[in-house]
């Protein structure tokens, strides 16, 4: 879906020859053409920009020039469809040719003249040259397949202005402006010059020249003169001699002033003192006009009056020429010549026709002999009149001209073909020179083009509330404000005031830096002279590199009419000097009074407190950019005081450290009239070093700092919303792209993309703007493209990228000339820069391909009414927040227990549906939740009815009804939601989406089946597992997994392989591996399978052996997977599922496969070789030696097999680990061969060998919190288990491993189930308590923080608010055998006030100082119910831990929590099994200050625990203690 084009401003005309306008038609289309810069420059009927064709393009061996220059005329012929253009001596030759679905404009051929060429015509192969040294005469056949152009001849005349040749005869005629001579040359049919020129003298300046078209079959030669003083003659040959012209007749102003009739006084003539304008209609187009108007009156029965056909009719029948005549009242006057082709010439007579008043508008000196005609055919003959640009006009015009009521004189016979100017336009603004780039006002109204050679233009951007189909009825986009010539091309430029005010920094090569601030004023097109800002003067090797102005109009969303009062202009310097000034605005409304200057005061003038990262001095910023202001949608200053409110400043470090800057200056602004009164204010505060700022005095503040690493800068640019792009260059050429986002936690580094793009792919400019719901938009500049790039919506089920491409404009499709800069303006509009052309494309999306033109964009067809017709409401579709029914929002809601919720959504969204059947809509119209239905925390109540039964028996008794009678959410429902999914009833939702939805619905039904067997955390397996096995569906097949497809450039490249690989996330293992419900789980894992039978590759992708818990069961099931693999090869080999027996210890059924594999070469061998006794040591060695043999042999697999055999099982899992890259097997392995975990002691060497030394490393170098997490589990350290979800993994690897730190990768923190986990183990036992408690409430705010900025880029806003609102800090505290008052446990890190630097300091945050003594806790995020808490278990062997605090000491493992928990040996009886199982109470009494002695620590803890078991064994129960 491309960008429909708004607007196109085209380059202003090249004012360089005679020749600066043309016309031609093709088919039923028509051009106007003319030379602009160093194109050549095609525009519609309605004066819109069409086509662009670079003329340096077209000479490859001359396009590499350091200057080329610009074209100077242009020259087109109708009949070959040619276009010709030329500049200095290169002539280039453009030809339409035809296709089936559209044309194109082609190079045809160029030839090089011997000298500079200063005009030229073109007519049937034959070329005629005006050049410095004369004239040239070149030929060649149009006929021919490959074009050869010959130079018959070359004679020296003094340089024409312009020549034409004659269409019927070999006439050269010409003229050199200034002078009264014309001169003839006539040629042969050979093309040879015959004789002298002839020369024509005339008594005025000659003003045009021209030959008129006689009809078909006349070869007579009629020459057309004008003279500066409106005077018409006509040459021809004397019939004795034809190559000798004399004069036939002339025509002066006198006979067309006549024919108006002006009221004269008595007696007296009425006085002319103006000589007016005349030019030539084409004669040849006037006949085709003429016979196509006839046709046309005659098919439709068009009434006109009987004068007119007449005179039509004689036009036709006569073939005569018509003379046209503007006087300075307005009217234009048309005479007639007749019988020009009749002999003798005495026949030949002047006729007046008609005149008629031309458009109110229209300048009558805008008119000129240069004037065309254009008559493009069709059902609608349309008759164009193009006046030719000149230094008064410089700019193309055109009228639209009805031959029949010009002829009856009738108003509006002329009318304008382009849309008039409203009343705020200063004039059309077009530019003559390149642009260089683009400045817009902070609101994006204003825009600024600044060109080369100085040249500067201003437009403003209308706001208009008109849909595409309607952009003709009205005004243009962008309206002209200014145009103006600089002597020197400003560095930097800022607007502010709509475009109004104007902030250049110059620094002429002769002359001192200066920052001017000039105003442009309505009706004017150059601004005011320009007010030198005070106080600025710089050092000679520094250079202002960023410059910012924001008025009180510009900030935000500014008013209709008001103007601007007051506005601050900030600029900065390579070496981090910063000034700002004050401008109070004195101007009038008026705007005429030009005493009345704007007040300009310098507030602050300071050097930002740069420091590298290396010492502690000041250094230089490699770049200093302002936060771009686009897009900012609430104030940005305070205009009470003036005190800006957001940073305005980013500076990047040479090593890449991103700095936000705000200008603290509201002290200094307020209330302040002296100036020796403001601190930094006339007397410019000059700061070096600490020189006399104090602290907490600085007028800069440094409110945020990103650390990038990266040293390579060359190119960035940052948003309003703080997101900053950064364009580094690679030691290949490549550019890489990265976006940083200015929030930089424990857990986010910034970093949200990179992308590195092809050689080729150059970026040439970069600009922000913001969306009405606050979403940022990149535009990413290429030479011939610009790729808009937004936020991308994070998913749950995939990995994707933070930010994704949307939208690609190819500008090659309107121009082929590069692209020099791009900026977003007001409305979602982004202007392009080609060359010296603007392209203004709006933000409303079509669904054909672009149109080159606005005209053919306004008609491309709409879009369907389910698709965005804009880009906001595409951001809004990929990035915005999602619809309640969205099965990610739904799939979150589950996890975190609302299933209730999603109930309720889904019935809701099945009687939306019906709904819309009934009332035949398209579309679903589905209400919105209220957000605190997200967060409710109330159950719903049973109604139960008032039975009318009285009760007069002692044994009566009421009968609730069932809870299923009141659940809506049956079967029958979801069955009615997967059939309507696709129904007539359209979801803004993908195929893959609607799976999805439907997956979740079949999940929570049947987790609501079995909510009585099915715990928590299995039923968020459950729901992983059944959309993970519906992607997988997905993705094996064809069904299109995006909703749309387009073109554009992958920012992650990944295979459907390796999507469906990385799809079932490890989180879904930790969860099963923490239910109690793993009978379901495991039968729901091979349900997943079509015939039941799940291979090991499926076992290893569900992680089946790492969450089931090892047991008989645990056995059964790793030896069906040894049964299926052996079933699932046609060739039944048995070498593939040995190792799996061997470790079961089952070589007999080995033995038994061996005798079912007859074709297999090592039968007879193995069979032998097992029939041995492996208990014996002859025969593990034989095995052994088997195996190290197989491992030469690269045959891994059944090498660890014979290992295994032989009695040496760490060998066997060592070849899955090393070889085989399969540590999940060696785990399956580890646990049968030891069969400690089933005995329910802890895990053995080996399985501790490979948690320790292969999957933690992996965990770290990964970022894995959830391996780590499982792995720590599993090795009985369940308080690491807990820290790693949220705890910085590196100091969690110091903790482990303080000797050997391991290797850490970059983390994984965007999961909000972390917290969900995290939540869930905190209180599950003593070592989890204690891991809790060593992470700070400031650590795990800053978590809870980052994970709703994840549910936010999730689309799941009321979630993300959810989890903000309802999380609890709370803490899970010690108990402690003595009196509360003297021996309180405190968490660790308690508030104290000697709090040191090195001790976590609580953070002063609104919700985290409520948790006082006596405070009722907040509801955790959790649905918890009023039930009791699960008890903690006992899993610290509280006799063996002496040192607690020591974390790197591992204390002994748990038992199985199904057995009595045992301390020193001595059985707890059965009354402290049950106390074990009662609740815990949290304490809602929050952590009180307290003075030295310091907290207890847990080590003290222990020995009390110690003491009490020694006495006598005393029932364990933690109410006790509170």
């Amino acid at each position: 879906m491309p960008l429909r084009l708004r607007q196109a401003v085209a380059g202003r005309p090249n004012l360089l020859s005679t020749r600066n306008v043309g016309v031609i038609s093709v088919g039923e289309r028509g051009y106007v053409v003319y030379p602009s810069g160093s194109n050549v420059v095609l525009l519609t009927s309605e004066l819109e920009l069409s086509d662009t064709l670079p003329f340096w393009s077209a000479l490859p061996h001359r396009a590499s020039t350091s200057n080329p220059g610009v074209v100077q005329g242009v020259c087109c012929s109708n009949i070959d469809h040619l276009i010709v253009a030329w500049t200095d001596v290169h002539v280039v030759f453009w030809q339409y040719l035809s296709t089936k679905k559209a044309g194109s404009w082609n190079v045809h051929s160029t030839i090089v003249a011997s000298s500079s060429i200063s005009s030229l015509d073109f007519r049937a192969g034959i070329l005629v040259l005006g050049t410095k040294n004369g004239i040239e005469y070149w030929r060649m056949d149009p006929q021919a397949e490959v074009v050869v152009w010959d130079r018959l001849w070359e004679r020296p005349y003094p340089t024409p202005t312009s020549i034409t040749l004659s269409p019927s005869s070999g006439h050269i005629g010409w003229f050199k402006t200034g002078q009264r001579s014309a001169y003839i040359l006539a040629t042969d049919r050979n093309g040879q010059a015959v004789g002298m020129a002839q020369e024509i003298r005339h008594p005025r300046e000659i003003a045009w020249i021209g030959w008129r078209k006689p009809t078909s079959g006349s070869s007579d030669s009629h020459l057309y003169t004008i003279t500066t003083n409106s005077v018409f003659r006509i040459y021809s040959p004397v019939l004795d001699d034809p190559l000798w012209f004399q004069l036939l007749s002339s025509l002066d102003h006198r006979a067309f002033a006549k024919s108006i009739n002006h009221p004269a006084g008595k007696g007296k003539e009425p006085a002319h003192n103006d000589f007016g304008l005349m030019w030539v209609w084409d004669a040849e187009v006037l006949r085709e006009v003429v016979k196509a108007e006839l046709a046309r009156i005659k098919e439709k029965h068009i009434q006109v009056t009987q004068e007119t056909m007449t005179v039509m009719e004689g036009l036709e029948s006569e073939e005569s020429d018509i003379i046209a005549w503007t006087g300075s009242d307005g009217n234009l006057v048309l005479r007639s010549i007749i019988n020009i082709e009749r002999k003798p010439p005495t026949l030949l007579k002047t006729l007046p026709l008609t005149k008629c008043k031309l458009p109110p508008l229209s300048s009558p000196s805008s008119w000129s002999p240069d004037t065309q005609l254009l008559h493009i055919p069709g059902s609608v003959p349309s008759l164009l009149a193009v006046l030719a640009p000149s230094s008064e006009y410089p700019s193309i015009t055109s009228y639209r001209l009805s031959l029949a009521d010009v002829l009856s004189s009738r108003s509006l016979a002329i009318t304008p073909t382009s849309r008039s100017m409203s009343a705020d336009e200063a004039g059309p603004v077009q530019l003559q020179h390149p642009i260089r780039r683009f400045a817009r006002t902070p609101n994006g109204r204003g825009l600024l083009a600044i060109g080369d050679n100085g040249e500067l233009g201003a437009w403003y951007k209308q706001q208009l509330s008109l849909r595409p189909g309607k952009w003709h009825l009205g005004p243009r986009a962008l309206i002209g404000k200014g145009h103006w010539q600089t002597p020197t091309v400003p560095s930097e430029a800022a607007l502010f005031a709509k475009g109004r005010a104007i902030v250049f920094y110059t620094q002429p090569a002769d002359g001192s830096a200066t920052i001017t601030l000039q105003h442009l004023d309505s009706g004017s097109m150059k601004p005011r002279e320009p007010i030198i800002l005070p106080h600025f003067d710089p050092s000679a090797d520094d250079d202002v590199e960023m410059l910012l102005a924001v008025s009180d109009i510009d900030d935000g969303y500014s008013g209709g009419s008001r103007r601007t009062q007051r506005a601050i202009v900030t600029a900065a310097t390579r070496n981090g000097e910063a000034w700002v000034w004050r401008v109070i605005s004195r101007i009038t409304p008026k705007e005429g009074d030009l005493e009345n200057q704007p007040n300009v005061q310098l507030v602050s003038h300071y050097r930002l407190p740069l420091k590298s990262e290396h010492d502690d001095h000041e250094c230089r910023p490699k770049m200093i950019l302002p936060v771009d202001p686009m897009g900012w949608h609430q104030s940005v200053i305070d205009w009470t005081t003036d005190t800006p409110l957001q940073d305005m400043i980013l500076t990047i470090s040479t090593d890449g450290d991103l700095e936000f800057w705000t200008p603290k200056i509201g002290g200094h602004l307020a209330g302040e009239k002296a100036d020796n009164e403001v601190k930094h204010g006339d007397a410019a505060c000059e700061h070096e070093g600490t020189g006399g700022v104090e602290k907490g005095d600085e007028a800069w503040i440094r409110s945020s700092t990103v650390r990038t690493e990266r040293s390579n800068v060359i190119m960035a640019r940052c948003s309003s919303r703080k997101k900053t792009v950064l364009v580094c260059e690679l030691d290949d050429g490549r550019h890489e792209m990265t976006i940083w986002d200015s929030k930089v936690s424990e857990f986010s580094t910034g970093l949200e993309l990179t992308h590195v793009f092809e050689q080729g792919d150059r970026i040439q400019d970069l600009d922000w703007t913001t969306t009405s719901d606050l979403q940022s938009v990149l535009a990413v500049g290429f030479a011939h493209k610009v790729v808009f790039v937004c936020e991308q919506r994070m998913s749950y089920v995939e990995t994707t990228p933070g930010w994704a491409p949307f939208l690609t404009i190819d500008m090659e499709r309107y121009t082929p000339v590069p692209i020099s800069d791009s900026i977003w303006l007001a409305g979602g509009s982004l202007a392009v820069g080609t060359g010296n052309q603007i392209y203004l494309f709006s933000r409303f999306l079509g669904r054909e391909s672009p149109s080159s033109s606005p005209a053919g964009s306004m008609k491309s067809v709409a879009l369907d009414e389910d698709e965005p017709e804009d880009i906001f409401q595409l951001i809004a579709h990929r990035n915005g927040p999602l619809v309640d029914y969205h099965p990610i929002q739904l799939g979150q809601c589950l996890l975190w227990d609302k299933a209730d919720l999603v109930k309720s959504i889904l019935v809701e969204l099945v009687k939306s549906l019906k709904k819309c059947e009934e009332d035949g809509k398209k579309r679903i119209r589905f209400h919105r939740l209220d957000p605190s239905e997200f967060y409710s925390r109330k159950q719903k109540a049973k109604m139960i009815k008032a039975s009318t039964n009285k009760y007069d028996g002692l044994f009566d008794s009421f009968q609730p009804p069932p809870d299923d009678d009141e659940d809506e959410f049956t079967d029958k429902v979801v069955n009615e939601l997967v059939e309507r999914l696709n129904g007539r009833v359209a979801l803004p939702l993908s195929t893959s989406e609607k799976s999805f939805l439907a997956t979740i619905a079949q999940a929570t039904l049947e987790a609501e089946q079995q909510r009585r067997s099915l715990d928590l955390c299995g039923m968020r397996y459950l729901i992983s597992l059944r959309m993970y096995v519906n992607w997988d569906r997905l993705s094996s097949s064809d069904t299109p997994i995006s909703s749309s497809s387009t073109n554009l450039p992958d920012f992650i490249q990944a295979t459907r392989d390796e999507q469906r690989k990385n799809h079932f996330s490890f989180r879904n293992i930790v969860w099963a591996s923490h239910s109690e419900s793993q009978d379901l789980l495991l039968s729901a894992s091979k349900e997943t399978r079509k015939d039941g039978k799940m291979s090991w590759e499926d076992a290893r992708r569900m992680g089946v052996f790492l969450w089931l818990k090892p047991s008989e069961s645990y056995k059964s099931q790793l030896e069906d997977i040894a049964r299926n693999r052996f079933m699932q090869d046609e060739d039944r080999d048995p070498t593939s599922c040995s190792l799996i027996f061997f470790a079961l210890g089952k070589k007999k059924v080995v033995h038994g496969l061996w005798r079912q594999a007859p074709g297999h070469k090592e039968q007879a061998l193995m069979l032998k070789f097992l029939t041995n006794d492996f208990e014996l040591d002859r025969w593990k060695t034989a095995a052994m030696k088997n195996a190290y043999a197989l491992l030469s042999k690269q045959r891994y697999e059944y090498a660890a097999a014979f290992f295994m055999l032989g009695g040496s099982p760490k060998d066997a899992i060592n070849v899955c680990l090393r070889h085989l890259k399969d540590w999940q097997l060696g785990v399956a392995l580890a646990r049968v061969v030891e069969p400690n975990e089933m005995e329910g002691k802890p895990i053995g060497p080996i399985m501790r060998w490979i948690l320790e030394e292969t999957v933690l490393p992996i965990a770290f170098r990964g970022g894995h919190r959830w391996l780590a997490s499982w792995a720590f589990w599993t090795l009985g350290r369940r308080d690491l288990s807990v820290r790693i979800l949220i705890s910085p993994m590196n100091i969690i690897a110091t903790d482990f491993s303080p000797d050997k730190p391991l290797e850490v990768g970059n983390p994984d923190n965007d999961d909000p189930s972390l917290l969900l986990m995290f939540q869930h183990l905190k209180s599950k036992s003593l070592q989890t308590a204690k891991g809790t408690n060593e992470v700070s409430t400031k650590l795990e705010y800053d978590f809870v923080l980052h994970n709703a900025r994840v549910f936010f880029r999730m689309g799941c806003h009321n979630l993300a608010l959810d989890l903000l609102r309802s999380w609890s800090f709370e803490r899970p505290f010690f108990p402690s055998r003595a009196k509360p008052k003297t021996q309180n446990i405190a968490p660790p890190t308690p508030i104290s006030a000697t709090t040191t630097s090195t001790s976590p300091v609580r953070p002063t945050i609104s919700g985290l100082d409520t948790l006082t003594v006596g405070h009722s806790r907040r509801p955790t995020f959790m649905l918890t119910s009023e039930k009791r808490r699960e008890s903690l278990f006992m899993d610290i062997d509280v006799l063996a831990v002496d040192h607690s605090n020591d974390t790197s000491a591992v204390p002994t493992p748990t038992t199985n929590t199904s057995q009595s928990p045992s301390l020193n040996g001595i059985a707890t009886p059965p009354e402290a099994q049950d106390g074990e199982k009662e609740e815990v109470k949290d304490a809602d009494a929050e952590e009180v200050e307290r003075s030295p002695p310091p907290p207890k620590k847990i080590g003290n803890l222990m020995k009390e625990l110690k003491q009490d078991v020694q006495q006598g064994a005393m029932e364990f129960n933690m109410d006790n203690f509170f």
